[in-house]
């Protein structure tokens, strides 16, 4: 590799070190280090996407993008070579004294050095250096801010802090001409040297300056591992190439490779047969094989909306276009995004059993996979991999495939709130896909993390209008980056259809080769209505479209019916629907929309039908949250899974059981919800077929039967339950959703036949409701329209901006920052529109005040002495975490909060896996109080809060 001298001054320039024995790094070794690990990176780790993306920068040319990338690495610490950063080593900066290079003694007397950190220095240096070259002040900036850029967060402006204003922080006279070596050097090394001319003019995209960051940042923190890469000693070491120093420390660290999709055999069929197991005789159905062929048919990576029944197969049908497609466009991974933890700790099995059968057809599939949710710690399968993952012979690809079970492993390098989110397979919660549109530190990190990968999102019409503000946002980075999305839904009203495609479609006119702020194409008429169902739309290059998909064949009629009684106090109708439902046994959810009505609802139930209540919501400690979930599973789910039945059931639960669970029940009762939210309630109704050996349903139930609650539909405008109109879902909303499915009482919705209508007809501007309910319609729309635009304009606080044309730096791209986003209350709440509700380790005491995890959790975790004087020891603290409990809102106080942290153990600050945690005692019976309420908790009810409406 071509590379230049340096003068005694620049090899003097130091940019690390460490200890008493005089190791140091100097500036020109990182500096080649950083380049080289970028240039690697390029080479052996990004998806073929990505360097396609980055490479469209430079009329499609790799070698160039490649040169660019390595020399923006390499030029990233350029900032130390300054007196306001090598005065801080007396040893080292009176060395680099002796050789010309003049500053202070002391760093007292640089009494401006924070208006110098090197980020600001080294991209003012740069913007200065490609100045001297005769580029444009535009131009030059957004390269200068990649190096502003390096430590998570762009400059907010350039305007100031310039070499100019601060000649002492910078350095003159010998300093500027070791300044322009260094540069100058590993443009050189870089190729970039032979190229500066022709990229003069040339004007990067933000979506280029984004990804480029967040290399340059993956290639300091990789060149700047000392057990990596060593420091060196010496006075002053001679410049020298070490072509084996890379290799050694990349060979070490084992990045996975990216995911080589093959595509699968070229029958869908097949594909579907050798990936999930089906029989030989199984055929797709029609909106699986639909969604493929337009994966193999489409001229450019897009999003595709599907939307169809529950139970359709539309997550086998996302793995699918997920496969054809990253084998088509080189995509290295795949981002599973779901509305809760327990829906991505179910996806994650999935995950994994699907990689698992692309590996056993020798597809490079081996690379790392992260679940992403506060609570991934606890999911077996994730640890499972994550040891794995910790021992160096488990980390690679096909060759090591034999020694471990599955084709991924969790990678040890690649964990942790900001490097996790590069792993090849991610699954985890919504937040973590909104948090790609959140202003905070490292951001680029999680764009780079996107940009290579297949983004899937599951349930998509679970989210309200602050999240869809922050999901539009993201979509809009999405198509900059031309990473296909797969939106799954089972149906969407017109305007959320349309407004998803619009986002993807304005941020694709902004990436590399795209229009650049040309007039998009329009929108056919289809996407705006009904045009029938399942339904495919999807864009493709400046095109937009829609298809009609035939149905597969699977129906389910189910008879509404109103439950009757006050629309707060029901039970009595309820209990003798039930008591006559049930003589005959059966399964019958009933779904509320408050804890509080599922507490009181069970306990009511309890009392008529002994033993035969499962309660199931949010309100439980993460172990006992987990085990529910599992027995729902084991107990509701499919017939392959549910062997053991029950003869009779009833489960009560909150929305907990209307996202993702594959669940079937005998009949349903449910409050009144927006009607898209309904639907999905009823897609668990008589969700499977079911003969003998599978538990056949009784008599009396085996046709689908769903009853209204929480509303009384005897009055016009109809009475609601207040909680679910005033906190949940709004009054016009649940006003909308009565007005469509009244006319439906006593006869019958056919599902999926019923279900695109109802949703259009239920979020679409006609009128239908009765003309007596008017008034309280026009009312309810004028305080949901003002709450919408409050909470839009609330998102928009923390919010990144759009791609913009090309040219224009990301100065400020994330100016007024949240700081650091991650899984916890706080990180959630940014991305969710709540105040982060409080977040405790239940914990029981006796009568003697001894403190012990709770006594009804598994065998070798219950009933476990806690000490209070000193840390608890990692094994423990990692139970005590298991028995996490998320409060609710009424606690989201300062009173509250100060009250359990005055109970919580100082010494308990010094566990990683507790010391956010707050500790809430109950006694052996679940009892006790915070901020004058009286709580209890139990293994079966959860959390109950009394003197309380929540």
């Amino acid at each position: 590799m071509e590379e230049l001298e340096l003068s005694e001054s620049a090899r003097a320039v130091w940019a690390k070190s460490t200890n008493a024995e005089g190791d140091w790094l100097p500036l020109w070794r990182h500096m080649d280090d950083a380049a080289d690990v970028a240039g690697w990176l390029f080479d052996h780790w990004l998806a073929s996407s990505v360097v396609r993306l980055l490479a469209a920068e430079f009329g499609g040319d790799a070698a160039a993008a490649r040169g660019a990338v390595m020399f923006l690495a390499g030029a990233h610490d350029v900032g130390k070579a300054t007196p306001a950063f090598a005065v801080q080593d007396t040893g080292l900066a009176q060395r680099m004294r002796e050789l010309g290079l003049y500053m202070p003694t002391t760093k007292r007397d640089l009494p401006d050095r924070q208006l110098a950190h090197h980020t600001v220095t080294g991209h003012h240096l740069l913007i200065g250096w490609l100045l001297e070259k005769g580029w444009g002040k535009s131009s030059a900036r957004a390269w200068g801010i990649v190096l502003g850029s390096h430590h998570g967060v762009p400059l907010d402006s350039d305007s100031e802090n310039t070499p100019a204003n601060f000649p002492g922080l910078y350095g003159t006279g010998v300093w500027n001409t070791v300044q322009r070596e260094l540069l100058e050097r590993v443009a050189v090394r870089s190729g970039a040297a032979e190229r500066l001319d022709q990229w003069r003019e040339l004007k990067l995209s933000a979506a280029f300056q984004v990804l480029a960051t967040a290399l340059v940042i993956v290639s300091d923190w990789i060149a700047s591992n000392e057990d990596l890469l060593p420091f060196l000693r010496g006075q002053l070491p001679e410049v020298s190439e070490d072509a084996e120093r890379i290799e050694r420390a990349l060979g070490e660290l084992r990045l996975p490779e990216p995911w080589r999709s093959s595509g699968g055999p070229d029958s869908v069929a097949e594909l579907f047969r050798t990936r999930f197991q089906l029989p030989e005789d199984a055929q797709p159905r029609p909106v699986q094989h639909a969604a493929c062929e337009l994966a193999r048919t489409a001229s450019e990576p897009g999003l595709i909306i599907v939307e169809a029944p529950m139970g359709e197969g539309k997550t086998e049908a996302a793995f699918g276009v997920s496969e054809i497609m990253a084998a088509r466009w080189g995509l290295g991974g795949v981002l599973v995004a779901l509305p809760t933890q327990a829906t991505s700790d179910a996806m994650f099995d999935r995950v994994v059993g699907w990689l698992d059968a692309m590996g056993a057809e020798d597809q490079q599939v081996g690379g790392a996979v992260t679940l992403s949710h506060g609570k991934a710690r606890f999911n077996r399968l994730f640890q499972g991999l994550v040891r794995q993952g910790r021992r160096p012979s488990q980390i690679g690809c096909d060759e090591e495939r034999h020694r471990t079970s599955h084709a991924v492993v969790a990678h040890s390098w690649l964990s942790g709130r900001k490097k996790s989110q590069l792993a090849n397979f991610m699954v985890g919660t919504i937040d973590q896909l909104l948090f790609a549109g959140l202003k905070s530190r490292h951001l680029m990190l999680r764009h780079l993390g996107l940009a290579g990968k297949v983004v899937v999102l599951d349930e998509v019409h679970a989210y309200d209008v602050y999240m869809n503000s922050y999901l539009t946002k993201v979509l809009t980075w999405l198509g900059a980056y031309r990473v296909p999305v797969v939106a799954l839904s089972a149906t969407l009203p017109a305007e959320r259809r349309r407004a998803l495609l619009e986002a993807y479609q304005q941020g694709r006119e902004y990436g590399p080769g795209g229009a650049n702020g040309q007039e998009p194409a329009a929108f056919p008429a289809e996407v705006d209505g009904d045009p029938g169902y399942p339904l495919l739309s999807w864009s493709d290059g400046n095109r937009v479209d829609t298809r009609v998909v035939e149905p597969s064949g699977r129906r389910t009629e189910v008879s509404l019916h109103a439950l009757g009684g006050s629309v707060d106090d029901d039970l009595d109708e309820l209990t003798s629907l039930l008591r006559d439902s049930l003589s005959e046994g059966g399964c019958v959810v009933v779904v509320r929309n408050t804890v509080r009505r599922v507490l009181e609802t069970a306990r009511r139930l309890e009392r008529e039908f002994p033993g035969e209540v499962t309660v199931a919501h949010s309100r439980f400690v993460t172990a006992d949250r987990m085990r529910k979930d599992s027995e729902l599973l084991d107990e509701f789910g499919a017939p392959d899974r549910a062997v053991r039945r029950p003869g009779r059931r009833i489960v009560v639960s909150s929305q907990v059981i209307e996202q993702s669970l594959d669940v079937d029940f005998d009949l349903l009762v449910t409050d009144l919800a927006p009607v898209d939210l309904v639907l999905q309630r009823m897609g668990r109704l008589h969700r499977h077929q079911r003969g003998v050996e599978q538990g056949d349903r009784p008599a009396k139930l085996r046709s689908a039967h769903a009853y209204l609650a929480g509303v009384d539909l005897t009055q016009g405008p109809p009475v609601l339950e207040e909680a679910a109109a005033r906190h949940i879902y709004g009054t016009y909303w649940l006003l909308r959703s009565a007005a469509v499915l009244q006319p439906r009482l006593g006869c019958g919705i056919a599902l999926p036949e019923d279900i695109a209508t109802l949703v259009q007809r239920a979020y679409g501007h006609e009128q239908v409701e009765p003309d007596d309910w008017q008034e309280a319609v026009s009312e309810a729309w004028k305080k949901w329209q003002e709450h919408s635009e409050e909470r839009e304009s609330k998102a928009s606080d923390f919010q990144i901006a759009a791609p913009t044309k090309a040219g224009k730096a990301i100065v400020g791209w994330i100016s007024a920052n949240v700081g650091e986003s991650d899984d916890g209350s706080q990180g959630q709440g940014q991305v969710r529109d709540g105040a982060p509700s409080l977040e405790v380790i239940l914990l029981q005491h006796d009568a003697a005040g001894n403190w012990f995890t709770p006594d009804w959790l598994p065998r070798g975790t219950g009933k476990l002495p806690v000490p209070r004087e000193e840390t608890p020891a990692d094994d423990l603290a990692q139970v005590m975490a298991s028995c996490s409990l998320r409060l609710p809102l009424v606690f989201s106080n300062a009173e509250a909060e100060e009250e359990l942290w005055q109970t919580t153990p100082e010494a308990w600050e010094q566990s990683p896996l507790i010391y956010q945690l707050p500790v809430l005692l109950v006694d052996q019976h679940g009892w006790a109080r915070i901020a004058d309420r009286q709580i209890r908790y139990t293994p079966d009810t959860g959390l109950e809060v009394y003197d309380s409406a929540d």
